[in-house]
């Protein structure tokens, strides 16, 4: 575990230097922002983009508060959000993979469970920061420009939520110990995805088997405080995906010959 805690300071020491623990948050601040104002101020938008043409009415949707802290989810975090999620690490494992750190860290005595460990440990506080900073602008917009939210039914909505988050992050480094270029591990998480949200649309009952289905449950939550059927059943599969995953990780790279510096 000494080990283990040397290459968290790793990761913390890189997030720093890299930036992301900056970069990360202010995008997601950015994606909690826009879907309260954009929601309000549809009307004017409309208006200064030229307004209707001549003879077609069409009368916009009334929101309400949990309807706009819902559309944050499925039309912000679990699409821009995604992609940036992805992009923030496409590379972690990639480029020390390539360049021999990998194998130099795994000659101190370091086990590769540590290494896999501290990267998805070290990546799933920032993403846990970062979504929890940008639903608290969400909460703060909406709470001014509409009405007040349950923060008990936003809390554990964003809980259920965040098991999602963790699934693309586990999903991107497996693909990261599998492949050797960034830009592929971007492109394959992006569409396979992207793939599992599409199905959700679908709505039938093996949505139970898809991660991507959580959204769908964190909203429900959200906007009716009640969850849909399957919850725990769809948890309970994500998290053994997860744990598959990391496995999965870890035994192709045990087989892999390393790079050395």
């Amino acid at each position: 575990m000494n080990h283990l805690f040397v290459l968290l300071k790793k990761e913390w020491l890189e997030a720093r230097r890299s930036y992301k623990i900056l970069w990360f948050p202010v995008v997601f601040m950015f994606l909690g922002i826009i879907q309260p104002l954009s929601s309000y101020y549809l009307p004017q938008i409309l208006q200064i983009a030229g307004g209707l043409p001549e003879g077609i009415e069409i009368t916009l949707p009334k929101f309400t508060a949990e309807d706009v802290l819902a559309s944050t989810l499925t039309n912000q975090f679990d699409q821009l959000g995604l992609i940036i999620i992805v992009i923030g690490m496409m590379g972690i494992i990639v480029s020390e993979k390539n360049n021999g750190m990998l194998a130099f860290i795994l000659t101190r005595n370091t086990r590769l469970s540590e290494y896999l460990l501290s990267k998805w440990i070290g990546q799933a506080v920032i993403v846990a920061g970062s979504v929890a900073i940008g639903i608290l602008m969400a909460i703060f917009y909406t709470s001014y420009l509409f009405n007040t939210v349950s923060f008990a039914r936003v809390f554990v909505g964003l809980g259920v939520y965040y098991i999602w988050c963790l699934f693309i992050l586990t999903f991107a480094l497996m693909l990261g110990a599998v492949l050797s270029r960034s830009s592929a591990v971007a492109v394959l998480s992006i569409f396979v995805l992207i793939l599992l949200k599409a199905i959700t649309a679908f709505g039938a009952g093996f949505q139970i088997l898809n991660p991507a289905y959580l959204t769908n449950h964190a909203v429900n939550i959200m906007i009716s405080g009640n969850t849909l059927p399957h919850l725990l059943t769809t948890v309970t599969i994500t998290l053994f995906l997860i744990v598959l995953f990391m496995f999965l990780s870890k035994y192709y790279l045990n087989q892999k010959e390393l790079p050395s510096m």
